[in-house]
């Protein structure tokens, strides 16, 4: 009986299937649909001003579909399913890392197996729900495609529509994303068009950024001197502790006890100086690029995600290549894989001589407490102590406080005692970067009580905010702070204890980019011209790179290092 009542089954099926089809076909119902996706198009640009740049991408879209496939249906619904499921996709990305999805996110995973991994194991349950939707949309287009006859119509009528959409495009076009602001544009949650304004970005492959011309058509300039001078005294061992996703609770009065939670961390780790960043909800090594380097990564532009990969093998003279010349080993400690986004290549490209990545210090996971990485940490300083006597420059990267947090991770008597936060992810996040904290603080009090004999310096900061904070700076900056770049969205802090040389004057807040002028006076080095003039900039600008008042000085240091090769563009040379 089961057998003929499963054949039935399958026949009512395909039935019920095809008279839906057919109702599909019908104008009524695509307009229906039609309707339904500019609403959706609507929420999801978060602007009404480009709704209509939106609703003629999708009819651009549909009338290419229907040049080369002459079925209405079928073109309509796949560039709104196209649209749809692009703007899914950059809600969720923009959600996670606080920037759109870009054409050349698909050169950057395809190249890298790793991003997969993380990307798989950490938010598995919101790209799950994703791919399974565009399966369903692609199996049914097809079905659709089957089923809807070819309409007979000459070329004139097919190229029409083709020829309408095309004109609108241009008309449509964003004000606010043209070349010189498009960078923000990503940075506006536009999830419906972002992704097709950075197809403009493609130009950029093949020819100068804003950035390099701008440097190419100022004056020429003086180079720098590829020199160092290291000081006089004893070397301290000097630490640097990237903290993943950490910033100050203080930052936001919404936060019952944020005050106080910011007070117990400056306890346990120094003074919470503020720092500025370039980076939001991801993009860690956007934040560590630039210090390094001493690099405004928002100089770039759209590139800035993604300059682990173009900068490589092109900067010398960063801080790393700086210690290795005072006599320092220098070392680096990452929570990925040496390959995630090319920043292992990177890093070694500017100085650091030893990387070692999660499969070098054996972690299990992608999201392992603190103190697993500052555990590797000891086993290499005893170890380096044990074959080596030069001083010792370690970058240290923790991922404890890294989304998702829809669950406790490693819950235990380390972590306070109750909940810090009505909503259960914002508690979470702030109990993961308290728990992380006081990690760091028996890191440090291992360093420093070896402060008679190896004298150290100690840095920590934290690389950029996450989302369970955004509401927070929405409520107090209002819409677009994600566009601001000296906005709260991106501000979070840095300490400095140990052995400090030079403390680094008061000042209101810096940029990531002159932080390193910090690290370079409290271990006592003079560190190169390029940095000394860094640190002049820092007080001449009142701590901010990219929005510096005096632009110009910014874009004459910069000219100066591509001058003097320590900075490697692909510049087109100055009109004489």
């Amino acid at each position: 009986m089961s057998k003929p009542l499963t054949i039935r089954s399958l026949a009512l099926f395909a039935r019920a299937a095809a008279i839906c089809m057919r109702a599909a076909v019908h104008p009524l119902a695509i307009s229906l649909f039609s309707v339904l996706g500019v609403a959706f198009i609507w929420n999801a640009e978060n602007n009404a001003k480009t709704v209509p740049f939106a609703v003629f991408i999708v009819a651009f879209s549909a009338a290419c579909l229907f040049a080369a496939t002459r079925r209405p249906a079928f073109s309509v619904y796949c560039a709104w399913a196209l649209v749809g499921t692009i703007s899914v996709a950059s809600a969720i990305k923009f959600k996670m890392k606080g920037f759109s999805v870009h054409f050349y996110d698909a050169v950057v995973v395809a190249g890298d197996p790793d991003i997969y991994r993380f990307i798989f194991s950490s938010y598995l349950g919101l790209v799950a729900p994703v791919l399974v939707l565009a399966g369903v949309a692609l199996a049914v287009l097809a079905l659709l495609f089957r089923l809807e006859r070819a309409a007979a119509v000459s070329a004139t009528a097919r190229l029409a529509p083709l020829v309408v959409a095309a004109a609108g495009l241009p008309l449509t076009y964003p004000a606010e994303a043209y070349a010189e602001q498009r960078y923000f544009y990503y940075l506006q949650g536009r999830h419906s068009t972002a992704f097709f304004v950075s197809l403009l970005d493609l130009a950029n492959l093949a020819g100068d950024g804003a950035l390099e011309s701008r440097l190419a058509g100022a004056a020429p300039a003086e180079p720098f001197d590829d020199t160092v001078e290291c000081g006089g005294g004893k070397q301290p061992d000097v630490y640097v502790v990237l903290e993943e996703s950490h910033t100050s609770p203080a930052y936001f009065p919404q936060i019952e006890g944020g005050k106080a939670l910011a007070g117990e961390m400056a306890e346990n780790a120094g003074e919470l100086r503020p720092l500025q960043v370039e980076s939001f909800g991801g993009g860690t090594w956007i934040t560590n690029l630039s210090l390094m380097t001493g690099l405004s990564a928002t100089d770039f532009g759209w590139r800035s995600p993604y300059l682990t990969i173009s900068l490589e093998n092109r900067v010398s003279g960063a801080l790393p290549e700086i210690f290795a010349r005072c006599g320092y080993r220098t070392a680096a400690i990452l929570p990925l894989n040496y390959t995630f986004v090319n920043e292992g290549p990177f890093l070694s490209s500017i100085g650091f001589e030893t990387v070692m990545d999660m499969d070098a210090i054996e972690a299990p996971s992608f999201h392992m407490r603190d103190r697993f990485y500052f555990d590797a940490a000891e086993r290499f300083i005893a170890e380096h102590r044990e074959a080596d006597g030069r001083p010792l420059f370690l970058l240290v990267q923790t991922m404890f406080a890294h989304s998702p947090y829809d669950a406790p991770l490693e819950p235990g008597p380390d972590g306070p005692g109750e909940p810090l936060h009505d909503d259960p992810q914002i508690a979470e996040y702030l109990r993961r970067m308290l728990v992380a904290n006081r990690d760091y603080a028996e890191f440090a009090e291992r360093r420093l009580a070896e402060q008679s004999e190896r004298p150290s310096v100690l840095m920590a900061f934290g690389d950029h905010q996450v989302f369970a904070t955004k509401p927070f700076v929405d409520e107090l900056e209002g819409d677009g702070a994600l566009g601001r770049p000296r906005s709260l969205a991106y501000r979070t802090f840095y300490t400095l204890g140990g052995t400090v040389a030079r403390p680094p004057s008061p000042q209101a807040t810096v940029d990531i980019a002159f932080l390193g002028t910090h690290l370079l006076r409290a271990a006592g080095l003079t560190g190169s011209p390029a940095f000394a003039d860094l640190d002049r900039l820092n007080r001449l600008c009142g701590g901010s790179f990219h929005a510096c008042p005096h632009r110009g000085e910014i874009d004459t240091h910069l000219r100066r290092r591509v001058e003097g090769g320590l900075l490697r563009l692909e510049t087109t040379a100055p009109e004489s």
